[in-house]
């Protein structure tokens, strides 16, 4: 009974089946046969929202019709409007990944060419400039908007060396080339660029652009000083904080100087952390734009956002104690008044070379034989690290050879002298680079150095000189030269007037950090007072200015202060060895 009942289920439970499969075949029918899709009503639909500037929206109306199906005569036309649409909202992404689509899949739609030349501008839009130019390259018969697009996105491209790079890829792309050109003539004719400037020139018969530069003399210029000066922080920040305080002394000293002379400059100070959103609401104030210099700021974080606002605004931008190339790279509003690392492994290696190369090591040494090799110390400190390869990169430009490039460490500072007695026994050496300030690292040195009895010269950071344990007799008979950029003469009578000066209205001695707000601003205001608002070209394209304290500054090289002084001993007196006449 129980047997005859399931097998009696089961025939129901397949008919049941049979019957369900048949509803929903019946269904599925139904459904196709009263939902058949008009494709050419509903991109009418999507073309009217797009035609309506409605662009976020044609882009949902526009997808359905994307599919590819057999029936579909509009999905390449979708396609393309959808990326158009996402083109125009922004979306760069969906655009490019919808056209690679289209392409792909309908390369012989009648409208190709339109969707390489949209193509083509959604990777300007991403910044993809080699993937831009191969999809131009692939559109026929738009030149004039092939060249409207070259013109309006070449313009755009930044930095330069972005610029520099693909134009030595794409040689023949005379737009390109002339993009190039065009930001190449905004720089100073002394520029690194400057002779690819006059190759672009003479290769595409590019007219030159005459540079005129309007000066114009004013009642008064307006200087901004953008200082950590920390007035609203707590008493032992703002000790911290001192050298900026004698920094901006050194200004106002200056200030009071060149109204003696006639000059009226007007100083605008404002404080600034290392809040960006500080820094932020400082660029934003109306009278900034009025400035006619910006000095600082000094906190590596903010210092773009005062140089972007410099560039956009052309006003100059001077920061007075950064040694970072990077600030300058790509700017025409910008300098460092100290050198940079690089410049000053530049002009330290050519002082080396046109003095340490032919010379004597000893009385029996010959000085007609060149002495090429060179030992290298650096400790790890950043910033040492970095001179000693920036050094080393210069030196072998100029044909020395490192026969030893070390870091040294406090566990490894005893094997100092058995690697200056192994370099000094090839009796080649020109001379030693120490990268560091570290006492101990000096001291071994000039130890294996008095062992040895051979006069080779050391060449040093100026911070050996507060060394205790080493005498400027030492530093004379070793034969010690001190890269000393900020070095002052405080010897001179004019410093002794400047002094006097400074000490009757602050109460107290001016520091380096003084002198050298005092160089910055005299000398723009020497500048501005001969040039009016031409003084920043005035300073880029003069070779040399004698300093007042400072040993002097030359900005014609690069954009940096490129005079390096190198200073030694003579008679127990410190003296310069690379002096400039100014000219």
């Amino acid at each position: 009974m129980i047997s005859a009942l399931s097998h009696l289920q089961q025939l129901n439970g397949n008919n049941m089946k049979k019957w369900i499969l048949l509803f929903l075949a019946v269904c599925l029918n139904v459904t196709v046969l009263f939902a058949q899709q008009d494709w050419k009503g509903d991109y009418v639909r999507a073309k009217q929202i797009f035609d309506l500037q409605k662009y976020a929206i044609a882009m949902e109306y526009f997808l359905p019709l994307t599919s590819p199906d057999a029936a579909n005569d509009y999905a390449s036309y979708a396609q393309y409007y959808y990326a158009l649409s996402a083109f125009k909202v922004g979306k760069y992404n969906e655009a490019r990944q919808m056209l690679l689509q289209l392409t792909n899949r309908d390369p012989n739609w009648k409208q190709i060419n339109e969707a390489q030349y949209l193509l083509a501008c959604v990777y300007f839009e991403m910044k993809n400039y080699r993937f831009a130019m191969t999809s131009l390259s692939q559109v026929n018969g738009m030149e004039s908007s092939v060249l409207t697009c070259k013109q309006s996105y070449y313009s755009q491209i930044a930095p330069i060396d972005t610029l520099v790079k693909l134009q030595r890829i794409y040689t023949t792309d005379k737009e390109l080339a002339k993009a190039l050109f065009n930001k190449l003539a905004a720089y100073p004719i002394n520029s690194k660029n400057n002779m690819l400037y006059e190759y672009l020139a003479q290769e595409f018969k590019f007219e030159k652009i005459k540079k005129s530069i309007n000066y114009v003399k004013k009642p008064e210029y307006h200087v901004a000083v953008i200082f950590p000066f920390n007035l609203s922080g707590p008493i032992s920040e703002h000790a911290r904080n001192s050298y900026v305080d004698e920094m901006y002394q050194g200004i106002l000293v200056a200030i009071d100087s060149l109204k003696k002379q006639g000059l009226k400059v007007i100083v605008h100070p404002y404080d600034v952390d290392r809040d960006v959103l500080t820094v932020q609401k400082i660029i934003a104030y109306p009278e900034l734009k009025s400035m006619d210099l910006i000095i600082g700021p000094l906190f590596p974080t903010l210092i773009p956002y005062v140089t972007s606002f410099g560039e956009k605004n052309n006003i100059p931008v001077i920061n007075p104690i950064s040694l970072n190339s990077s600030i300058v790279e790509n700017t025409t509003q910008v300098l460092l008044f100290q050198p940079t690392l690089e410049s000053i492994a530049g002009e330290v290696s050519t002082f080396a070379k046109n003095n340490f190369v032919y010379r004597k090591n000893d009385e029996k040494d010959s000085d007609t034989k060149p002495k090429n090799e060179v030992v290298i110390f650096y400790t790890k400190d950043i910033k040492d690290s970095l001179q000693a390869v920036y050094y080393r990169d210069s030196l072998l430009t100029k044909g020395f050879k490192v026969s030893k490039f070390v870091k040294i460490t406090r566990s490894k500072i005893s094997n100092v002298g058995k690697i200056i007695a192994d370099s000094i026994s090839l009796t080649q050496t020109s001379h030693i680079f120490v990268s560091s300030s570290d006492a101990a690292l000096a001291s071994n040195v000039i130890s294996a150095l008095e062992i040895t009895r051979m006069g080779i010269p050391i060449i040093a950071k100026s911070e050996w000189l507060d060394i205790n344990n080493q005498t400027y007799e030492q530093f004379e008979r070793r034969k010690v030269y001190f890269i000393y950029p900020d070095f002052v003469e405080f010897y001179s009578k004019s410093y002794a007037d400047f002094m006097a000066a400074y000490t009757k209205r602050f109460q107290t001695y001016p520091s380096k950090y003084t002198v050298i707000g005092f160089e910055l601003m005299s000398l723009v205001g020497e500048s501005m007072e001969e040039y009016g608002t031409g003084y920043l070209n005035y300073l880029r394209t003069s070779t040399f200015h004698k300093g007042h304290f400072m040993a002097g500054f030359n900005f014609s090289k690069a954009a940096c202060n490129s005079y390096v002084p190198v200073y030694y001993f003579n008679k127990l007196q410190l003296t310069l060895a690379n002096p400039i006449n100014e000219k």
